[in-house]
């Protein structure tokens, strides 16, 4: 039976208190706006809304307390907004931080990078993390969702191919979801995707990037899921806000693809 469609809007926030980078932005205020945008794109038609500290430059691999306090501000006052999923992404490979906000926030799901094998990215060395997801859901007796990268896009992956890092994922890392991003475009993502199919038979499939509203209706038809983070916001900012025109019309064409 085919997985109803994901339409995953993603909160850039500004810098965190944490980050090199933190300007000093009130975290209340910060949650405000992200509040404000999930609502958005809830009217908009999206399913699920993901909160991620995408601005805090340079990003590391695992964040401070203070980062994960500020999340959980964030993530809590955007669960009490709206009535969709909501999902958390921590730091370049945070897996069991996002696990920890999300199970206080009462988010549904986190994405998590590199949940298993290594991969190199500007940070250096990034080892998987499916023990430490694995151990603080245990703890916590948290069912979040975890949804893991297939080689996602702002590492190389060592030694791996697709069809493993989907399998070690799934069955070594318990992933309940696999997100596939490829730099050269959807057409590969979807491609890559259907080549997975076999591979983790009855697991969810998202495309995590790149998808535009010329690619849209392909994806809806593909993939069981899309994440779209820069191609619904106002600008090019790294935290620049949620366009809700733009947004609509995303919500529009998942609307008829799925008529």
């Amino acid at each position: 039976m085919p997985f109803q469609f994901r339409l995953v809007g993603v909160l850039h926030l500004p810098p965190l208190p944490g980050a090199v980078n933190y300007a000093g932005t009130p975290v209340r205020e910060i949650a405000r706006r992200a509040a404000e945008d999930a609502v958005g794109l809830q009217q908009a038609g999206f399913t699920h809304v993901m909160v991620q500290d995408a601005s805090d430059m340079p990003q590391a691999v695992r964040v401070s307390a203070p980062t994960v306090a500020a999340l959980s501000v964030v993530g809590a006052a955007v669960t009490e907004a709206v009535y969709l999923p909501v999902g958390v992404v921590v730091g370049h490979n945070d897996g069991p931080s996002a696990v920890a906000v999300g199970h206080a926030i009462g988010a549904r799901f986190v994405r998590v990078k590199v949940l298993t094998g290594v991969a190199i990215g500007p940070t250096g060395w990034i080892e998987g993390c499916a023990h430490e997801v694995a151990a603080v859901k245990r703890t916590l007796g948290s069912d979040v969702e975890v949804w893991a990268d297939v080689h996602e896009a702002t590492s190389l992956p060592l030694a791996s191919t697709p069809r493993w890092a989907a399998r070690e994922a799934r069955e070594f890392g318990r992933a309940d979801a696999l997100v596939v991003t490829r730099d050269s475009g959807v057409p590969d993502a979807l491609a890559a995707i259907a080549d997975l199919r076999d591979v983790v038979p009855g697991v969810p499939l998202l495309v995590g990037g790149r998808v535009g509203l010329g690619t849209i209706d392909a994806t809806v038809a593909g993939a069981d899921g899309a994440i779209l983070g820069s191609a619904i916001k106002r600008s090019s900012a790294p935290d620049a806000r949620v366009d809700p025109d733009v947004a609509a019309r995303f919500g529009a064409a998942l609307t008829a693809g799925a008529a």
